[in-house]
């Protein structure tokens, strides 16, 4: 019986879909037949491979591109009409509706891969730091943890303020020479310069506070010192561990940023454990600078493999960092103060005991790390990466709503089995178990405002801070009227609804971003 005149033939639709898949293919670079180079599908075009932008979506790290493209190819096999459609059916190959699932399907294929692979290493890390702090919260009394938990505290404040913005100018200038070994090497060696200098303004400051803290939990003078040299030996290491590693990233060289904390995990862990029976303080943290040690040395010897080490400072590359510094100091510093809060209101107004109570609790957060590593060593650098306008925010706010969920589940995990949960940190912590909660869901807000702020660096979004920050501050001062801080449930409810209060402002803000990026296409 033959077609209605209104229906396509089968043997249309074929030519509709293989139309449709050489145009898709072309346009992600994928090639149709072994003897056709990406070189030939551009030169036809006129345009040079090299010099273009990933059309759509991300470009993905080198080791992956074959199983990439397999997906990609397989997930087009799946769109050809069957010869016997019916009407309806063939009418739907043109569908809008049809094009959206199978971009979504091909998106899923292309991402499933690298998240898997990633996560699965990034776990086996995260599995070995989790049992290395279980170790040390298990066998340091409580005003030795809570030490070990300042010292830590600092130390990421030390980062934090050396910082000020130079990794999120690196990644928004790396974007756009990340392939060029030479202009890479150069905007290197101009953030390191431009972070030594900041660390000699920011580290006096943080030692000071420092020895405050520990004098005011009841640490000895002679502890005072010797933590104060391991807390220094450990910010000198990862200064210059942490700029080489935006390096890493917008190269996506996956297989060595797995590698490096794989290392860097399995020393820490050898050393905590083999020192066990005279586990203190001391070595608890000398463990953790060990293991930045390693990666330090790894990360050298991989910048003196694949950077110029004669590489030049350049001055244009220094005012578009400083520029991004100056826009985002404020941000850096009120993040900087936003992440510790939690410990440093709990040292001021509790004691000890509460400080160690806290930080042990931290350590069921470490799950939520995982994700974080994802997405700032994998997501990030991809996401700055994208040029399509359209695209940016559909890779924005899937990132995102994947993030939530997978992090929500989480928490359901702990409110479920809080006494289960709580066990592994041993019997001085069993009796936390509403707090446990609680941390779960402050540290899971806290991980969304790292990832929405993260996003929004990446592409340097950075709201003003005369909009943003009196704000916040006047939400927390409303806060501090209402919570009792001297306890742990009142710390962690003004960390949950400050750090949702940020989410929700910068997610609006990319957002406006995003459509101003599209009318301007």
């Amino acid at each position: 019986m033959a077609s209605p005149p209104d229906w396509p033939s089968p043997d249309c639709i074929r030519r509709r879909y293989w139309c449709r898949v050489k145009h898709n293919a072309s346009e992600a670079k994928i090639i149709d037949s072994p003897q056709q180079t990406s070189g030939e599908l551009a030169g036809g075009l006129g345009v040079s491979v090299e010099a273009q932008p990933p059309a759509s979506g991300f470009e993905f790290a080198p080791e992956y591109a074959a199983e990439l493209r397999a997906a990609e190819v397989s997930s087009a096999t799946v769109m050809q009409a069957p010869v016997g459609a019916s009407a309806p059916e063939a009418a739907g190959v043109d569908a809008p509706g049809w094009s959206a699932g199978i971009e979504a399907s091909t998106t899923l294929r292309r991402w499933t891969p690298i998240l898997l692979k990633f996560a699965s290493v990034q776990l086996g890390v995260q599995a070995i730091g989790f049992a290395a702090g279980i170790l040390v919260v298990r066998n340091l009394s409580k005003a030795e943890y809570a030490y070990y938990t300042l010292c830590n505290s600092m130390l990421a404040t030390v980062l934090v303020l050396s910082d000020g913005g130079i990794s999120s100018a690196l990644s928004s200038i790396g974007g756009r020479v990340w392939s060029d070994r030479g202009r890479l090497s150069q905007l290197m060696r101009t953030a390191l310069r431009l972070r030594r200098v900041m660390a000699a303004v920011t580290l006096p400051i943080v030692i000071s506070v420092l020895v405050w803290l520990l004098w005011r939990n009841g640490a000895p003078p002679g502890k005072i010192a010797i933590l104060l040299v391991i807390v220094v030996v450990g910010c000198g290491l990862e200064l210059v561990t942490r700029i080489y590693a935006v390096a890493l990233r917008l190269r996506s060289e996956v297989r060595q940023i797995q590698r490096q904390a794989l290392v860097s995990a399995m020393v820490k862990f050898a050393l905590i454990a083999a020192a066990l029976v005279w586990l203190n303080v001391d070595i608890a943290l000398l463990a953790v600078v060990a293991g930045f040690a390693v990666q330090y040395w790894m990360m050298r010897k991989w910048s003196r493999a694949q950077l110029d080490a004669d590489a030049a400072s350049d001055p244009q590359m220094r005012r578009e960092i400083v520029s991004v510094v100056r826009r985002q100091s404020p941000h850096a510093i009120y993040y900087c103060l936003q992440s510790q809060i939690v410990i440093w209101l709990i040292s001021i107004f509790g004691n000890a005991e509460r400080v160690a109570e806290v930080g042990a609790l931290a350590r069921l957060a470490v799950v939520f790390s995982i994700l974080s590593a994802v997405t700032s060593d994998l997501l990030f650098p991809a996401f700055a990466r994208t040029q399509d306008p359209g695209m940016v925010r559909r890779r924005y706010l899937q990132i995102v709503l994947a993030f939530v969920v997978m992090s929500g589940m989480l928490i359901c995990l702990v409110a479920l089995f809080p006494a289960q949960v709580l066990s592994v940190l041993g019997a001085r912590y069993s009796g936390l178990a509403r707090e446990g909660v609680l941390m779960a869901v402050s540290s899971v807000v806290g991980a969304v405002a790292g990832l929405v702020w993260g996003l929004n660096a990446s592409r340097a979004w950075i709201i003003p801070p005369v909009q943003f920050i009196p704000v916040i501050l006047l939400i927390q001062i409303g806060l501090a009227v209402f919570l009792d801080l001297s306890t742990v449930r009142g710390v962690l409810l003004f960390s949950t609804v400050t750090a949702l209060s940020g989410v929700v402002w910068s997610i609006g803000f990319a957002l406006l971003r995003m459509h101003r990026l599209q009318n301007a296409s």
